[in-house]
């Protein structure tokens, strides 16, 4: 009996020696790589926090670049979406300032109307540019380049591959 209470025993300490791989200490000896795993724990469930407060954090600075990118300050477009009952999270306002920025224009149209201190600063603010408003321009630019006037013979024969 008791060499099959040893085995379950060892089968505990290689466990957690076999957790332990890679860390600082000793961590052949059981009773440090208890330590060092428990240790390992406690940073896991710490970091799982902190990994969602750095999240919130990103995602309010993106929002806040879009916004102020229009003249509306973040704690503004907070405070007038409460306002508005608009009920879009963080998350979901931060995509849209990346992936759909004429969706969070819409988005700012309807905080501005709906806040009373941005409704009063309307007629002072600038108009709304859409992010996409220069590009009208530059393709008109890169369409009136002359690219024929490039010969295969003007091009060094090292960056065509040739000897």
């Amino acid at each position: 009996a008791p060499a099959q209470a040893r085995g379950l025993a060892s089968r505990k300490h290689k466990k957690f020696v076999k957790l332990a791989k890679g860390y600082r200490g000793r961590t052949n000896c059981f009773r440090v790589a208890v330590q060092r795993v428990e240790k390992a724990w406690q940073y896991a469930f710490r970091d799982r926090k902190v990994k969602k407060r750095e999240m919130r954090k990103a995602w309010i600075r993106t929002i806040n670049a879009g916004a102020r990118a229009q003249g509306v300050p973040y704690n503004r477009l907070v405070s007038g979406m409460r306002t508005a009952s608009v009920d879009l999270n963080r998350k979901v306002l931060a995509d849209l300032a990346i992936s759909e920025p004429l969706s969070f224009l819409g988005v700012l149209e309807v905080v501005r109307a709906n806040d009373p201190y941005l409704a009063a600063r309307a007629d002072a603010m600038p108009p709304v540019v859409s992010p996409f408003a220069g590009l009208e321009k530059s393709r008109q630019h890169w369409d009136d380049v002359d690219d024929s006037a490039l010969e295969l013979d003007d091009i060094p024969d090292f960056l065509l591959g040739g000897a």
